[in-house]
């Protein structure tokens, strides 16, 4: 196991492999602190990562020469038991050599080694580890960019519930299956996998996430506080989400937020789903929209999967605002007060729980949390003014 004298060079024992305790951080690597979130940037990739604070210190560490062993012993320093700082430390060094963030000593990166099995991605999302197999090299250039801003690199949290989903190719038609396990969950053409395969995330994360409270709104990070914008299909909520994140609110989902335990508010941050109405009006904000593949979901609308431009917002965080959405076809937008109890209720309306019902704690959790947050309702027909009122109502 892990020595915590300075002296120590045992290597730490990744299943049959061993990370030696000389790793180095690979080059073309940078470490940034931006609005207090912590990020890596990998050169070789082109892709950021965003760490926690505990991953992040692994990071720095590294950085400053010591050796896997006495990292691990820095954490237990730092009050972590001493088999999670252990096992937290193989699963970052694991991760970032996957990676090629870091190497061992002496080591180069051959070309293609600093990437990772492309058919498998391994996400983090509402504290669950979900591991997704793609049985083709085509099929993961399909699905898995609409994933890869929950990339697991340094996110992996100990003793989080772990799903597996895989994609295989069916042998008539070209069709795809996906399964969970052993669970046979349906065949679907090119055009209906990336929509079934959110579908059935999102199953996952409401069957086994750590919350309260389901509630279908947006959600955006805001001065460490949360804003959720509900409202009836057509509000707008996923427009408007998107327009907001290029604007300086944190991006943290368009379409389910998480009331856990501690009364504070995640986000569930899949790609941004834009219907093809919205295409027009986002278009000149993420051009980058017209470049990604159509896809139809079971209620026959056409979507783009839009990730967000920066790492989204993973923390639950306090609740800042309610926002009910109303939209209108002519007129300028005006923010206006709204009764708390009428948003509650608003929340409520489309919200789901554990067993699909709500307890008296879960109640309880909620209205502590409303009664720190300012709450509106949103009258617009233009984006633009929209935005401009929600920066100001918000600020």
């Amino acid at each position: 196991m892990i020595a915590a004298g300075r002296g120590a060079s045992a290597d730490m024992v990744i299943g049959d492999d061993a990370v030696p305790a000389n790793s180095v951080i690979a080059a073309g690597t940078a470490f940034a602190i931006v609005d207090q979130r912590k990020l890596l940037f990998s050169e070789a990739r082109q892709q950021i990562f965003e760490l926690n604070d505990m991953a992040a210190y692994i990071w720095c560490r590294l950085g400053e020469g010591d050796p896997p062993a006495i990292v691990a012993g820095g954490l237990v320093h730092l009050g972590v038991p001493a088999e999670v700082a252990e096992d937290y430390v193989r699963d970052m060094l694991s991760d970032w050599r996957r990676f090629g963030l870091v190497l061992r000593a002496g080591e180069h990166a051959a070309p293609g080694t600093s990437e990772p099995d492309g058919r498998q991605q391994r996400l983090h999302l509402a504290g669950l580890s979900i591991r997704i197999r793609h049985a083709s090299d085509a099929l993961a250039r399909l699905a898995a960019p609409a994933f890869a801003h929950l990339d697991a690199a340094g996110l992996r949290v100990p003793g989080a519930s772990s799903v597996t989903l895989s994609l295989s190719t069916e042998v008539d038609g070209g069709r795809f299956r996906l399964r969970a396990g052993d669970e046979d969950i349906g065949v679907y053409d090119v055009d209906e996998i990336l929509p079934a395969l959110k579908a059935r995330l999102t199953e996952d994360v409401l069957a086994h996430a750590d919350y309260s409270i389901a509630i279908h709104a947006a959600a955006l990070a805001r001065s460490r506080r949360m804003l959720l914008l509900c409202g009836a299909p057509g509000a707008g909520k996923t427009t408007l989400t998107v327009a907001l994140a290029q604007r300086g609110f944190g991006y943290a989902g368009d379409d389910i937020a998480l009331l856990g335990p501690t009364g504070q508010v995640m986000g569930v941050p899949f790609a941004a789903s834009v219907k093809s109405g919205a295409w027009p009006l986002l278009s000149g904000i993420r051009p980058d929209l017209e470049q990604l593949r159509i896809f139809r979901r079971s209620d026959n609308q056409h979507v783009r999967y839009l990730p967000p431009a920066v790492p989204p917002v993973t923390e639950p965080l306090r609740l800042g605002w309610v926002v009910l959405l109303r939209r209108q076809p002519h007129g300028p937008a005006v923010v206006t007060p709204m009764d708390r109890i009428e948003a509650m209720r608003a929340l409520l309306a489309e919200a789901t729980a554990p067993g699909r019902r709500l307890s008296a704690s879960a109640f309880g959790l909620l209205a502590e949390a409303m009664a720190g947050a300012d709450c509106f309702t949103l009258t617009y027909a233009g984006l633009d003014d929209a935005v401009h009122e929600l920066q100001r109502a918000c600020a």
